[in-house]
């Protein structure tokens, strides 16, 4: 076992993966930003290369014809939906994505019966991640407001599950129709002490964001978002994985696999970022922690659950 160790720490042919082929939805942004990254990091940490390949450009010559040790990442949803029609025998690992997106793909193409080769690490983060951070920055204020559409009230099983874990209350209005928005959001205003936007793009969209941020801003109650816009939209703060920390986890999963390429379970990010709007706080006479004490402190009580 020893001698074993040895020869893996000086050859790459230890490693499971022979070869990494990352497929781009688009070119630019955030998936470019990630897939750039990971082609670094397996190059610098496993003398491993990665392949960059746009989804328009990706042929059947491009895929294996039997099983390997072959790893498939696509980058982003429509990355996702092809590969996902692709042979059940490739091994494909979705990024970038939300895990509403992945659990509906992997339904419809029958995909979700073998995670091993139909996997993800998700976009968003877990509820719990979620609420706890609003639980540490309002530390007195524990009621907490959901809106959900219809497509996205699967969630409240999982959401009433992490409330009930970092000790907050909830208040979950669903709204069917744009029409009913502005009143589900008023009554839900008033039993809650912060409202958590949800990634459900029936409700929170470019036409609905600023009423619903305005809506919640008269009546003194800050909002929770998912993403750095929502913050400088006007949310007081949100917690969320930058591409960067994304592929930080896909590289240590890579390094883990062992044998054949058979990747773990669907996952959420493992490292994280903190974001907060320090004057929507001052307008709002709330006194928060800094970004780095709120990362540091929710960090600290995800590692403790693990």
């Amino acid at each position: 076992m020893l001698t074993m160790f040895f020869l893996c720490a000086f050859s790459i042919s230890c490693f499971a993966v022979d070869s990494v082929t990352i497929v781009l939805s688009e070119e630019g942004g955030a998936y470019s930003e990630f897939a750039t990254h990971l082609q670094n990091t397996l190059v610098n940490t496993q003398k491993t290369s990665a392949r960059i390949i746009h989804v328009n450009n990706l042929s059947n010559d491009d895929l294996p014809r039997q099983a390997g040790n072959q790893l498939f990442i696509a980058v982003g949803t429509p990355a996702m939906v092809v590969m996902a029609q692709k042979p059940a025998h490739l091994a494909v690992l979705n990024v970038l994505v939300p895990r509403a997106s992945f659990m509906k793909t992997a339904r419809q193409y029958n995909r979700q019966q073998d995670s091993r080769r139909f996997s993800a690490v998700f976009m968003d983060q877990s509820w719990t991640r979620q609420l706890r951070l609003i639980r540490i920055s309002l530390a007195h204020r524990t009621r907490v407001g959901i809106l959900l559409g219809k497509e996205s009230t699967e969630y409240i099983p999982a959401i009433q599950s992490a409330a009930k874990e970092v000790e907050l209350s909830l208040h979950i209005e669903t709204v069917t129709d744009d029409a009913e928005l502005l009143n589900a959001l008023r009554k839900l205003l008033a039993n809650s002490d912060a409202i958590l936007a949800v990634p459900d793009a029936h409700i929170y969209n470019r036409n609905n964001l600023p009423s619903i941020l305005l809506t919640s801003y008269r009546q003194q109650i800050p909002l929770f978002g998912f993403s750095p816009s929502y913050v400088k939209a006007g949310a007081l703060a949100a917690v969320y994985s930058q591409p960067a920390q994304i592929s930080q986890q896909v590289a240590e999963l890579i390094a883990s696999l062992s044998g054949t390429v058979s990747l773990p379970p669907p996952q959420y990010p493992r490292y994280f970022s903190v974001n907060t709007n320090p004057q929507v706080a001052r307008s709002l006479s709330l006194n928060i922690e800094p970004e780095a004490e709120l990362q540091r402190q929710l960090r600290q009580q995800t590692e403790q659950v693990q």
